[in-house]
């Protein structure tokens, strides 16, 4: 990250800046020479770039959120809920957000590290003795590192089939036994679902708590995460949600929201706005060392295992090097940025969240439908920023000497 000088001036003399089509207004302090022509050059070129694209996706309906140096500089709705709608999308628009949830796993259990409640080196069957493999000393050898950095040896998404079937967490657990491993734990990257879900007990073994109330105490309470959940009741009851929309010939047909991954929420459940998801990178940039230290973030954000992923996920990526996976982060190696990266897809909704560990900013995507908006947008948002960045820590270290200077 850049000099935390940077950081601890702007948060001082409140240097703001905020681009928003949902709210349509900016907050700037009236009381200090706030000039920020590179900023404001920056984001109405992104605005540019992703308003043409969101119209070349055709796209029914998205919200992007970028947060930098702890502050949310754009936040904004595209299109609406469900297509065919007249009802547009806003900031407490909620999403499925898929797979990014597994972040969520990761800094949580983080979290209980750094508490002391368990350890990453703890063996699972020491908090869950139910857990079983088809290898009984490889079950004996899991760790809590092993699940969230999808080492588990498993073959890749064992079990998912399941998920959609609608089984409980328990009764896909304890059918793990039945799959043959492909490696030892912590040799070998291989994404899973179920083996990742694991993860839930047990944290409710060393917790006394279930995985959703630890979530919502832990990180959506904190946050301010006022419109997130973990499933399905509380998304239906949400009178402010997207539907997901699916292709057919000559448009899309809007669907219905399923119990699908709501029986793994550590994996894919949770539900969440672009303002939820706003707050969370703010935390995740190292702002809200109250809740989230920069202990965890470091940890999760720490690569864990390579996954040679370059042309399923980052083919778009013109700066890409090299992907490894953290603890429910993918770690990618991207010139000379290092960013901290999960994409999902649920149920007809798809979601990218990026932050660029070294440049203290952040982008948060949340479709309805499965387009390639959002993945066409992150690399073209990390290409541009590239291309102002130097400029843009000149204007604040600028601002910064003129506030002092008052």
């Amino acid at each position: 990250m850049r000099l935390k000088y940077l950081h601890i001036g702007i948060l001082i003399f409140g240097l703001m800046h905020v681009y928003t089509s949902i709210t349509s207004k900016e907050e700037i302090s009236h009381q200090l020479p706030v000039s920020y022509p590179q900023l404001d050059l920056f984001l109405d070129e992104f605005d540019r770039m992703a308003d043409t694209l969101f119209v070349r996706s055709k796209s029914p309906g998205a919200a992007i959120a970028i947060v930098r140096d702890g502050r949310i500089i754009y936040e904004k709705g595209f299109g609406v809920k469900s297509f065919g709608s007249n009802d547009p999308i806003d900031k407490h628009t909620t999403f499925r957000i898929a797979s990014v949830s597994k972040t969520f796993a990761g800094v949580l259990t983080g979290k209980l590290v750094d508490r002391g409640i368990l350890n990453w080196s703890d063996k699972v069957q020491l908090h869950f003795p139910q857990f079983e493999l088809n290898n009984p000393e490889h079950a004996g050898m899991m760790e809590i590192d092993h699940i969230l950095s999808q080492t588990t040896g498993l073959i890749q998404h064992a079990y998912t089939n399941f998920i959609e079937d609608g089984k409980t967490l328990n009764e896909m657990i304890g059918a793990l036994p039945e799959v043959k491993l492909i490696a030892a734990p912590g040799k070998l990257f291989s994404y899973q679902n179920v083996a990742y879900s694991v993860i839930e007990p047990v944290l409710k073994s060393a917790t006394g708590l279930d995985y959703a109330t630890l979530i919502r105490k832990e990180i959506f309470e904190p946050l301010q995460m006022e419109d997130a959940s973990l499933d399905y009741e509380s998304m239906m009851a949400n009178e402010n949600i997207a539907l997901p929309n699916f292709p057919k010939k000559g448009g899309w047909a809007t669907g219905k929201i399923s119990r699908t991954y709501y029986n793994v929420p550590s994996a894919g459940g949770i539900n969440a706005s672009i303002s939820d998801m706003a707050n969370y990178m703010i935390a995740m940039t190292g702002h809200r060392p109250d809740i989230i230290s920069q202990d965890v973030i470091d940890v999760v954000f720490t690569p864990q295992v390579s996954t040679r992923l370059r042309w399923k996920y980052f083919s778009r990526w013109k700066d890409y090097k090299k992907s490894y996976y953290g603890y429910g982060w993918r770690i990618v190696e991207n010139g000379e940025s290092t960013i901290a990266y999960h994409g999902g897809y649920v149920n007809g909704f798809r979601s990218q969240l990026a932050i660029n560990t070294d440049e203290d900013i952040g982008i948060c995507i949340l479709t309805n439908s499965p387009t390639s908006f959002s993945s066409v947008l992150v690399p073209k948002f990390l290409s541009l920023y590239d291309d102002y960045k130097e400029h843009l820590e000149l204007e604040e270290l600028s601002q910064i000497s003129v506030a002092q200077n008052q």
